[in-house]
């Protein structure tokens, strides 16, 4: 039963799974790729070509794998939550934990068989003819395709949709059914300040976590300092790590936080009556204070991309001729970053159809709920670079230059960039959804 509403669900909720799908062609993309690259240095002479295209083939494939499921976990989570309803009526009626957790499985199997790898083709010819330009390989290799590299493609996607949609539906399987059609039917309301009535179990635990992790990353920049100044650069993205999972820990504060800070400029901007009065940008600011948890979850990837983009672009800026295979990388996991970031931000505002109705129900125009949803993104915008630049300043103050990635070499154009791609990343994503829900919308 419950194997035939996920295939239904997919059918249904194209929007929320075109996420996951978009993770699983990036996969096979890259696992193609790289497992192409793989066989085309098998026949090489022993050397450091063969040995540096096969390190970066490999290496590929892992971080693909690792980023993937929990990427994939975390669209799914998102997905998820938005089935409360139906994940407590099934629970309701007698579905037990492993079917929710086979069912959110199926799901995610169902994304990921349309994903093909033939953009990983393409991805291994470019990949080729970039390092034989670099001298990294030999003139005219023979670029080896074939049937390993789908098959590598097709068991990493099985795999990763499998873990990660497991990862998901951990929380909705192990729910009781009274708690979850309690949950579902809204019944921690919100008091009147917006905010839900006293503190709460899980945010606590993310708060302790917020701290644990923290701490954590100050010990380790502390030991890494302390270490052989040649061994910084290997430890630099574990330290880097520390700090964003504290980032993401501590998601909702942060997004309050920024919403209170921004408020006042946002008014004065929007307080004209051409701009809608200001009402949109109270909206926007209520929202964000009351749903901050769940906008958490999309500051968090924006922060991974930036604080990754910010010491990665140090890194190269401080040297006068850039590795090509380290541009390559760069653009490699800030593409999953951002993939991540857009989805997020896309599912959390698809899932808001109601909310939209409503408003037009009441009177609000399509501009004042267009400028409410550029607010939030504004906000989400500003909390995800923050909280980036932040960790980048972290990791790269006490250890930047013992691993040659000073923010100080890293020219203002591309701190601009920065700032702007993640602008347009959260409009577009924050914005895509908008026009067909204004469609359904009555008024």
């Amino acid at each position: 039963m419950t194997t035939g509403l996920a295939r239904a669900s997919v059918r249904a909720r194209p929007t929320a799974f075109a996420g996951v799908f978009s993770v699983l062609v990036l996969s096979a993309t890259v696992v193609t790729a790289s497992v192409a690259m793989l066989r085309t240095a098998g026949p090489l002479p022993a050397g450091p070509q063969r040995e540096a295209v096969t390190a970066m083939g490999a290496g590929f494939t892992v971080v693909t794998c690792y980023l993937s499921v929990f990427v994939i976990a975390q669209v799914m989570a998102l997905t998820v939550a938005a089935r409360a309803r139906e994940n407590a009526v099934l629970r309701a009626v007698g579905a037990l934990p492993w079917q929710i957790r086979r069912a959110v499985a199926v799901e995610a199997l169902c994304t990921a068989l349309p994903a093909g790898y033939g953009l990983g083709c393409v991805l291994a010819y470019g990949w080729r003819d970039g390092m034989a330009a670099h001298g990294l390989l030999p003139s005219g290799v023979p670029l080896a395709v074939g049937w390993p590299p789908a098959l590598a493609a097709g068991g990493v996607l099985l795999v990763t949709s499998q873990l990660g949609g497991l990862l998901a539906a951990h929380r909705a399987a192990r729910a009781r059914p009274a708690d979850a059609l309690g949950e579902a039917a809204g019944a921690r309301s919100p008091g009147p300040s917006g905010r839900l009535r006293g503190p709460t179990l899980a945010g606590a635990v993310r708060g302790l976590g917020a701290v644990l992790a923290v701490s954590g990353a100050v010990t380790l920049t502390a030991v890494t300092a302390a270490g052989p100044r040649e061994e910084v650069g290997e430890h630099l993205p574990l330290v880097l790590l520390a700090y964003l999972v504290g980032v993401g820990c501590a998601g909702p504060v942060i997004g309050r936080a920024v919403a209170l800070l921004l408020a006042v400029p946002v008014r004065l901007l929007t307080a004209r009556p051409a701009l809608g009065g200001g009402a949109a940008a109270e909206l926007a600011f209520a929202q964000a204070r009351a749903a901050a948890r769940r906008l958490s979850a999309a500051v968090t990837p924006v922060a991974l991309v930036v604080a990754f983009s910010l010491v990665k672009l140090s890194a190269l800026a401080a040297v006068a001729e850039p590795s090509w295979i380290d541009l390559f990388a760069t653009a490699l996991y800030a593409a999953f970053a951002a993939c991540a970031a857009a989805n997020t931000m896309v599912l959390l505002s698809a899932e808001r159809r109601h909310e939209v109705a409503l408003l037009r129900a009441i009177g609000a125009a399509p501009g004042q709920v267009a400028r409410m949803r550029v607010v939030e993104a504004l906000t989400v915008a500003c909390a995800g670079f923050g909280a980036g630049a932040a960790v980048a300043l972290a990791v790269t103050l006490p250890l930047g230059d013992a691993a040659g990635a000073s923010l100080s070499a890293l020219p203002p154009i591309g701190w601009a960039a920065a700032a702007g791609g993640v602008l347009v990343l959260a409009l577009a994503a924050t914005l895509a959804p908008l026009p067909g829900q204004l469609r359904r919308a009555p008024g």
